[in-house]
């Protein structure tokens, strides 16, 4: 037995061999998880999130139906890395004051893969509404939209496009479907 000049008390050597043991098996675990999540290894295993900082917004209108409204909201990979993306986006139509339209989203169901966009590549979301009004429709809040805000999944930041595609009725009913890789039908 050994006197511990510090505190005086009595350490074993038993005491100091498990020690010894748990410091050995900590120093091991700790560099194979060093290992394990090493930055560099990550990053090529798996690309960043896609948000703001890395998507451009752009909106395009599809063929109109009877008192129906398509559109396609594309989403553009506009750094020089790779990124991925998977979901809804979310949307706020707004003023020209930047004051919020009734904008209410509804997602219809669908298949939502994972989608890894290369630089320049674009993923899609398509957009319906009505034109025809509910009763007592248009209302002031739902009326002049000039505004788009879009929010790319799991993002707390939007983008903003312009809105040049009429009154959205029905409350601010817009269907959107998942993202999808491509920029979304030409017409």
């Amino acid at each position: 037995m050994q006197n511990s000049k510090r505190t005086g008390r009595r350490v074993t050597g038993g005491a100091i061999a498990a020690v010894s043991a748990l410091a050995l098996l900590g120093l091991t675990a700790g560099t194979s998880q060093a290992a394990a999540v090493s930055p560099s290894r990550t990053a090529a295993a798996r690309p960043a999130w896609a948000d703001t900082d890395s998507l451009s917004v752009r909106i395009h209108a599809l063929s109109p139906g009877a008192g129906q409204r398509y559109a396609s909201v594309v989403l553009t990979n506009k750094t020089h890395r790779t990124v991925r993306t998977q979901g809804y986006t979310g949307l706020q139509l707004l003023n020209s004051h930047g004051k919020d339209v009734t904008t209410h989203v509804v997602r219809d169901p669908g298949h939502t893969p994972l989608l890894t966009l290369k630089p320049g590549q674009s993923v899609h979301t398509t957009l319906h509404w009505t034109i025809v009004g509910a009763k007592g429709e248009p209302t002031k809040g739902e009326r002049n939209p000039t505004a788009l805000e879009v929010t790319p999944p799991d993002s707390r930041h939007h983008l903003t496009t312009a809105w040049k595609l009429g009154d959205v009725l029905q409350k601010g009913r817009i269907d959107i479907t998942p993202l999808t890789k491509g920029t979304g039908p030409a017409n």
